[in-house]
């Protein structure tokens, strides 16, 4: 759903409606990312689901910072565009990789703590 789609419903169905609807919709991109991801030797680390006014996914996925490849991630953006949470979560383990090399970090685990929720949020950290 582009951005002007998304303001539209925002305006006819109500905030709380079509979070749920963008939620459902992550959550089918979100299984189709993990059994991409669990190729490379990334798992599911937690998974919960959060009802308020506005529902939330919150998960981890956890992997070897070592086995990041930037190559082959820019290859598989490539091939998976209109799939945006898989995208997102790429960019974020190559953005974690340049950081993890630049500070030099002796940790060699990263996980990806993910809220799949309006405004969606990814954050990488090191163990």
């Amino acid at each position: 759903m582009a951005l002007k789609d998304f303001l539209e419903a925002l305006q006819t169905e109500g905030l709380t409606e079509v979070a749920k609807g963008k939620v459902s919709e992550w959550l089918d991109e979100y299984k189709k990312a993990i059994a991409l991801l669990e190729r490379f030797g990334f798992t599911v680390g937690k998974f919960s689901v959060g009802m308020g006014i506005l529902p939330e996914i919150h998960t981890s996925i956890s992997g070897s910072i070592e086995t990041i490849r930037e190559e082959s991630l820019k290859k598989m953006i490539d091939e998976h565009q209109a799939e945006t949470l898989l995208v997102s979560l790429l960019n974020a383990l190559i953005m974690a990789r340049r950081f993890w090399e630049r500070a030099e970090l002796k940790l060699t685990g990263v996980t990806l703590d993910v809220t799949l929720g309006v405004p969606p949020h990814i954050k990488a950290h090191f163990h």
